[in-house]
């Protein structure tokens, strides 16, 4: 029996073929090892990365309503000024309205624009341009006659409805406007502090009803005596309404109480005659035009309406009493006409028709002199051409290159120079000639404002605890026996606050602040 070895040549365990697989072995595991360590570290980044967005997005879907409002920014939707809404509304911003002069010299309003000896645009006299009208800053566009440039307190032309204050109007009466109406138009520290002293004086003569009483003189009348008292307050711009700058608003409150308690709640008769009406009804005009008290635009109107109501049906004027069956005269005319244009200043139903009628009345009034009579067909005077010279100024539009306005000054006011005592012409002249402007104004202004400067009773210290210190004596006045210390006292005070109570119609004497004198003065 033969027996068979077998060999085996695979290695066995620990012997020396594993050692031959090691290498291989080892090279293996590095690899495999860089693997996972690849995949640890890609795992590591991006899947924290992952993980923070993840927390991220949770957060957002977790936010309460309450926190998203407090992420969303808020922002201010109220207008800044309400009374945009307002086109109208008179604002008195304390910043300067008018930047000085860019033009040098001189503005000669009265320059001929053209060519000599040319066909086609021969030299013409250019009205003044007054940059109101609906252009942009173009001159007034409303033309109604020669030499009128009136164009009825238009929209200011090219800087909004409410940059410029208009013309004819009490808009320069408080703030920077006020200050600025005064430097132009010639006015002086001076004669401020007269107003000053006028006003103390009207205030220790109110009555404790709110009246003032007119009987130093031949006609007692409480009702002209009181809107006499009013308006100088009003001309300087202080109203019933309470105002940090003056503390007058319940002396003034009682006087306008006064004068309400006895207006005719059916007519609107405010009583005590035409001329006392016609001054009554200013005043309310005015107080409720500055103000909008809304409690006193019905006794306005009504006192309108009643002015229309008496209004002659033949020459179309006004007489002593509260009605239309007397023809009139000029001089209780001019008061309701003027009071028929504080009403339309103050955006009162004032009808057209009855403005027509007294345009007609004026016609007939005036003579081919170029002057006015008391009554139609009646001889010309120098106190009834101011009346009727200032009523067309309103009412017409007349303009300094109006030639029946020129002519009217020339022959009745430059005459007559404000050094006369007579307090009625006085008043109506001024205002004729602070809207005629330039050198004639400049002229009249200085002689009327050193003149009442100095006759008011205010220089001698020993005149300073006297009843009457403030005021100006009626003695010598034309107007004394029937108006007495408050007449004259009362359309002084309205001569000198002319440079803002009423702002001038044509923009003519820019230069006036550069006067020297002017400057001095303050």
């Amino acid at each position: 029996m033969k027996t068979t070895i077998v060999r085996h040549d695979e290695p066995l365990p620990g012997g020396p073929p594993l050692r031959r697989m090691a290498p291989s072995l080892l090279g293996s595991l590095l690899v495999h090892g860089l693997i996972v360590a690849l995949f640890v570290g890609y795992v590591s980044i991006f899947g924290t990365s992952l993980a923070r967005a993840t927390v991220e997005e949770v957060r957002e879907d977790t936010l309460t309503a309450e926190s998203a409002e407090k992420r969303t920014e808020t922002f201010d939707v109220i207008d800044v000024d309400p009374l945009k809404r307002d086109p109208d509304s008179n604002l008195q911003f304390d910043v300067p309205r008018e930047a000085p002069v860019s033009i040098p010299g001189e503005v000669n309003p009265d320059q001929r624009f053209g060519m000599d000896a040319s066909p086609i645009n021969p030299p013409v006299s250019v009205p003044p341009a007054g940059g109101y009208g609906s252009g942009a800053g173009g001159p007034q566009d409303l033309l109604k006659g020669i030499g009128n440039v009136l164009n009825g307190g238009d929209n200011p032309g090219g800087v909004g409805m409410r940059g410029l204050a208009r013309p004819g109007t009490s808009d320069g009466r408080s703030g920077a406007t006020r200050e600025i109406a005064l430097r132009r138009g010639g006015g002086t520290g001076e004669s401020e502090a007269a107003v000053g002293r006028g006003l103390q004086w009207l205030l220790r003569q109110q009555l404790p009803s709110g009246a003032w009483s007119m009987n130093a003189g031949a006609e007692a009348n409480d009702i002209a005596g009181t809107a006499l008292g009013l308006l100088p307050f009003l001309a300087a711009g202080q109203t019933h309404k309470p105002h940090k700058d003056h503390a007058n608003d319940k002396r003034i409150a009682k006087a306008l109480r006064f004068l309400l308690s006895g207006q005719d709640k059916s007519t609107g008769y405010l009583g005590g005659g035409m001329y006392a009406h016609g001054l009554a009804t200013i005043a309310l005009c005015e107080v409720y035009g500055l103000s909008q008290d809304p409690l006193l635009r019905q006794p306005a109107q009504k006192a309108i309406n009643l002015i229309v109501a008496a209004q002659n049906d033949t020459d179309f004027g006004w007489r002593y009493g509260p009605t239309k069956s007397d023809q009139g005269d000029l001089s209780i005319s001019g008061w309701q006409i003027m009071a028929l244009k504080s009403g339309m200043m103050a955006n009162l139903n004032v009808p057209t028709a009855a403005v027509e009628r007294a345009k007609k009345f004026l016609n007939a009034s005036s003579n081919v002199d170029h002057g006015y009579g008391y009554t139609p067909g009646g001889g010309s005077t120098y106190r009834m051409t101011a009346v009727g010279l200032l009523c067309r100024q309103y009412m017409d539009g007349w303009g300094p290159s109006n030639p029946k306005l020129m002519e009217g000054i020339a022959k009745f006011i430059t005459p007559n120079s404000p050094d006369v005592q007579d307090v009625y012409y006085y008043y109506y002249a001024t205002q004729v000639m602070h809207h005629f402007g330039g050198d004639a104004w400049r002229t009249w202004n200085d002689k009327m404002r050193e003149n009442l400067i100095r006759k008011q009773e205010s220089n001698q210290k020993s005149n300073q605890k006297s009843a009457n210190f403030g005021s100006w004596s009626p003695e010598g006045d034309p107007w004394a026996r029937v108006g007495g210390r408050l007449m004259v006292t009362s359309l002084n005070l309205l001569t000198l606050e002319v440079y803002y109570r009423y702002l001038p119609l044509y923009y003519r004497d820019a230069g006036y602040a550069k006067d020297s004198v002017v400057q001095k003065a303050f």
